[in-house]
C-alpha cells in the first residue's frame, strides 16, 4: 500500500508541475471546455517566410545530431552522398528505386555495392541486402521544418527497411517538398485518402532512433539507424 501511495504522491506533483506552467492555481478536476476542433486558430493562421522552413528544418534536425547538406544540382547531391560515404568508409547502399531519385543521383559515381528496391529481387533478399547495407538512401516525400521531421511514403519500391535497417540512413529531398508544419502533410493525405491514394505506410522520422527505456539511459540507433543525414537540393528561386 505504501508504494501506491508514494506513486499517487507522484502523480499529483506532476500534475501540478503541469497546471503550474499552463498558468492554473490547482489541477482541473474535470476536462477543460474546447470549442474548436484539430488545431487552435493561432496554429493555423501563422505565417512563414519563404526560406523560413528550410532554416527550421535545418536547425532543428542537427540540434537531434543529424547533418543537413544544402546543394544545388544533382550533381552536386551526387559528389555530396558520395562523400559522406567514403567518410563513412561504407561498402554497400540499399536504395529506393524512386523516380525522383534516378533522376538526382548518378549512382555509377557512388563507388559502393548498390542494391535497388524493386520488385526485380525477391523481399527476403532486399530485407537481407538492407540488413547487411551501410546505407539507406531514400526519396523524401516531406520535410516538416518544425520539428526537423521527414515523411517517408512506402510502397513497391519504396520499402520501410531501407530507411530502418542500415546504421546510417541519407534522405534525398528538394526544397520545394520541406513545409512548415504537419498539418500540411496531414491535410495532403486527407486528400488522397479521398481519392484512393494512400502509401501503404508512412514513416514519419525525427531524427536518429532514440530511446531511454532501460534505466533512463539515453541509447542511440537500438530502433533504428545511428545517423539520419540529409542532402536538400535547391530547387526553388
Amino acid at each position: 500500500m505504501t508504494e501506491i501511495h508514494v506513486d499517487l504522491a507522484r502523480e499529483t506533483l506532476f500534475l501540478q508541475t503541469v497546471a503550474k506552467a499552463l498558468g492554473r492555481d490547482k489541477i482541473l478536476t474535470e476536462p477543460p471546455k474546447r470549442q474548436e476542433v484539430g488545431p487552435p486558430v493561432f496554429w493555423r493562421e501563422q505565417q512563414f517566410e519563404a526560406d523560413q522552413p528550410l532554416k527550421l528544418f535545418k536547425a532543428n534536425l542537427e540540434a537531434l545530431t543529424g547533418k543537413v547538406a544544402i546543394v544545388n544540382s544533382g550533381t552536386e547531391a551526387t559528389n555530396q552522398i558520395k562523400l559522406w560515404l567514403k567518410l563513412l568508409n561504407a561498402k554497400s547502399a540499399v536504395l529506393w528505386d524512386h523516380p525522383e531519385l534516378r533522376k538526382y543521383i548518378d549512382f555509377s559515381q557512388l563507388a559502393v555495392k548498390t542494391t535497388f528496391w524493386n520488385s526485380d529481387t525477391a523481399r527476403t533478399d532486399l530485407i537481407g541486402a538492407a540488413e547487411q547495407a551501410d546505407v539507406g538512401i531514400t526519396w523524401v516525400h516531406y520535410a516538416i521544418g518544425y520539428t526537423g521531421t521527414i515523411a517517408l511514403f512506402n510502397g513497391t519500391t519504396t520499402g520501410r527497411s531501407v530507411s530502418l535497417l542500415p546504421a546510417t540512413h541519407i534522405a534525398v529531398m528538394n526544397t520545394s517538398n520541406i513545409v512548415p508544419t504537419m498539418s500540411t502533410v496531414m491535410r495532403h493525405l486527407i486528400e488522397r485518402r479521398g481519392q484512393g491514394d494512400l502509401p501503404s505506410a508512412i514513416d514519419f522520422i525525427t531524427g536518429p532512433s532514440r530511446t531511454s527505456d532501460i534505466e533512463m539511459d539515453l541509447s542511440i540507433g537500438v530502433h533504428g539507424p545511428f545517423r539520419v543525414w540529409a542532402v536538400v537540393i535547391d530547387d526553388e528561386p
